[in-house]
């Protein structure tokens, strides 16, 4: 017998009792939905269908059994010390690969030249710096994934109540996506962490998984190889360099003292091509004070930014919101949040 209730409002509940936030399955509810539905058999059958669509599970198990299953269970790795247990590694891989594939059909694929899997960080590099764009940073990191066909969304609404995941890139057949978790006020730490993403996917660490989730942080111990090779691709992306060396002549004491040494070092002309808030990081990364490293970003960015509205507002606009399959427009600008991008 199943454990969810054959009326919606009970349906829901039980929904919501899996652990889903109210955020999350409002989201993955049909817009379609309404009190008159109620009596239909084919409506209740749908409505469960496009749940279980939407999350990753099995339909079938929402109709019977004692408990639901995750269509993508044990198909992804997870990176860095995390708290995940299995129920909810599995419920993370099969809402990314959920939204995903809704969200594919939406974003157009190259018809000509590279695709990004195989491609070297200074291939990368070369590409973005020859657009006219001074430094790579996170815009131009979205204007050269969003034209190889790789689109970069913000989550905000999220499978678990408690969000420590840094980014994920997810594989559906040979297409791929980025999708980001943790929030920032400043953007260069997101710039690292959709760059690290852009390096499983070139170096393809997705080959034989649907999907990669990072939890771990610039700075921390690497835990395999293909970590030190990700933050390796993601380093010489942004700076030209797999361990950019920053050079001073005294240690910055406080964050002032860097974020004035970081812009002066990279003002044009003849500045070093590194954002540089980026650069902030890379003086973190060499020294381990990350306390001074991230002082620094108040200076260099002067006020807070909400970095998920910079990814999705650029998204929002990369959209081919009619290729989106029938009631996937709906459930794809609630996960970006489209509502309070205005």
């Amino acid at each position: 017998m199943s454990i969810f209730k054959k009326d919606a409002a009970g349906f829901r509940q039980s929904i919501e009792q899996m652990g889903y936030p109210r955020a999350t399955v409002d989201a993955v509810w049909p817009e379609w939905w309404s009190a008159e539905a109620e009596s239909s058999l084919a409506a209740q059958t749908e409505l469960r269908f496009t749940v279980a669509r939407r999350l990753g599970l099995r339909p079938t198990t929402l109709f019977e059994g004692d408990a639901p299953e995750f269509v993508w269970q044990h198909e992804a790795k997870f990176k860095g010390l995390t708290a995940y247990d299995d129920r909810e590694r599995a419920a993370i891989t099969s809402f990314g690969q959920a939204f995903t594939q809704t969200l594919l059909p939406g974003v157009a694929a190259p018809t000509q030249g590279p695709s990004l899997a195989g491609l070297t960080a200074e291939q990368l590099r070369a590409t973005i710096l020859a657009q006219a764009s001074p430094v790579v940073d996170i815009e131009s990191l979205c204007v050269l994934c969003w034209a190889l066909g790789v689109p970069i969304v913000h989550l905000r609404v999220f499978p678990l109540p408690a969000k420590r995941m840094a980014a994920m890139a997810v594989r559906v057949g040979d297409r791929f996506a980025i999708l980001v978790g943790r929030d920032a006020s400043f953007p260069a730490p997101t710039a690292f962490h959709i760059a690290h993403e852009i390096a499983h996917i070139a170096l393809g660490h997705l080959a034989n998984t649907s999907a990669i989730v990072d939890t771990k942080i610039l700075g921390q111990e690497h835990e395999d190889a293909e970590e030190a090779e990700a933050d390796r691709f993601a380093l010489t992306l942004l700076t030209g360099e797999p361990e950019p060396k920053i050079e001073m002549n005294q240690r910055a004491r406080t964050g002032a003292q860097l974020a004035q040494a970081v812009i002066a070092a990279t003002r044009p002309p003849g500045g070093l091509r590194i954002e540089a808030g980026t650069l902030c990081l890379c003086y973190g990364y060499q020294t381990g004070d990350w306390r001074t490293a991230n002082a620094a970003l108040r200076h260099v960015y002067l006020h807070e930014h909400a970095v998920w509205k910079v990814l999705n507002t650029f998204a929002s606009k990369e959209i081919e919101w009619d290729a989106l399959p029938t009631g996937g427009q709906a459930y794809v600008r609630a996960v970006l949040g489209a509502a309070n991008l205005a």
